[in-house]
């Protein structure tokens, strides 16, 4: 029988079978844990949001409002396609002060204009809103998690918003559900139409929470914030104008640093792994001195020995990545149900995937290069000498 590289792997991951079945445990775990919290981070921060577009808001912070005036002067900005104003209502259902609400006014014919690229527009249903003052787009997610349908009338209590009732509470009704481009993008909210609300607002008439800028094709981007930043420095209400995703990083960073809390614990785990599989790599090599001996004097070079080597930590690490995708998929179903109110559409976005194959090589690489160099550089007399 011809001894080959493959049944050398073969046999030496099969020799103590409960070491390496520890060990892919072990590489799994890591791999879950990264594909949890990199999930979370992803589904917290929002796939929706895009680097094209620009948010301008207050420069004071994200809970201080802008004048609505400003609207006329964006529009008039020499780069941008076209613009949008958004208004969070800060709300929950009545009578259920937990179960908080993604609301926002907006103006709906800009706002489908901004917004085209990433929810769906029915004409049908644009015409129910703009016939219908207090009529509201329900996000398909939200009408989902509410069992809300076109037709429902729902009361919603604002925080912060009084209405000329001398209430916090605002009734709309359902004329149409909302429709992401993606699957992937967040339809957990709704859009109700601004000019009811600011007319039936006591305070904060005329004042929006953020504008939604287009900027039209080719247009530089960091000059663009740079200009509007500049044309409102001297306003009583200056502003800061980014792009989308750098906006939401910021807005999360308002609660926790996402990004910094799962990178902290990802590293932690990755970093605690690669020292156990180094380590259990460098003792299986010394337990395997002498078969190294006999093998080089059989005619296998120290090259094929290293790949030998460098091919056992691929193979963990490959059975440790499929544990950890397996577990990642077994466990956000379960997880995204009991988030949902925080991460409205939790999965392991392609990215998360490609960023973990790409991981997986790496650390493999890593944790085998010194047990496969020790085996390269070893000389056959002592290996055959070693007791």
């Amino acid at each position: 029988m011809r001894l080959s590289s493959s049944m050398l792997v073969r046999q030496n991951l099969t020799r103590k079978l409960g070491r390496s079945i520890l060990l892919v445990i072990c590489i799994g775990i890591a791999f879950f844990v990264f594909g949890v919290l990199s999930s979370f981070r992803a589904g917290f921060e929002g796939s929706e949001a895009r680097s094209e577009r620009l948010v301008v808001v207050s420069k004071i912070g994200g809970n201080e409002t802008l004048p609505l005036r400003y609207l006329e002067t964006l529009q008039g900005t020499e780069g941008v396609a076209s613009v949008t104003h958004i208004t969070r209502l800060r709300a929950h259902v009545a009578g259920n002060e937990r179960n908080i609400i993604g609301a926002n006014a907006i103006d709906p014919e800009s706002y489908a204009k901004v917004y085209a690229d990433t929810y769906v527009f029915d004409p049908a249903m644009m015409r129910a809103l703009a016939d219908n003052r207090t009529g509201a787009l329900v996000g398909r997610q939200l009408a989902a998690r509410e069992n809300w349908a076109v037709g429902d009338r729902i009361t919603l209590t604002s925080f912060v918003h009084t209405n000329q009732k001398g209430t916090n509470d605002w009734s709309f009704e359902v004329v149409g559900i909302l429709e992401g481009t993606e699957p992937t993008v967040d339809t957990n909210f709704l859009v109700v139409r601004y000019d009811y609300f600011n007319a039936a607002v006591v305070r904060g008439q005329d004042r929006v929470g953020l504008f939604g800028l287009k900027p039209a094709p080719g247009t530089d981007l960091d000059a663009l914030s740079a200009r509007i930043d500049a044309g409102f420095a001297n306003s009583a209400a200056q502003t800061r104008t980014q792009n989308e995703v750098a906006f939401m990083s910021a807005f999360l960073q308002q609660f926790a640093d996402v990004a910094l809390i799962v990178n902290l614990i990802v590293s932690v785990a990755f970093a605690t792994i690669l020292l156990i599989v180094a380590n259990t790599m460098i003792f299986a090599i010394r337990e395997r001195t002498l078969e190294i001996g006999v093998l080089k004097v059989l005619g296998f070079s120290g090259g094929t020995i290293m790949r030998v080597v460098l091919t056992e930590t691929l193979v963990l690490f490959g059975a440790g990545l499929a544990l950890g995708f397996a577990l990642t998929a077994a466990a956000i179903p379960v997880l995204g149900d009991a988030l949902r109110s925080v991460v409205p559409d939790l999965y392991m976005t392609p990215r998360v995937i490609g960023t973990s194959l790409l991981l997986a090589i790496v650390f493999a690489l890593l944790t085998g290069f010194l047990p496969a160099l020790k085996a390269l550089r070893l000389p056959i007399a002592a290996a055959l000498n070693h007791r």
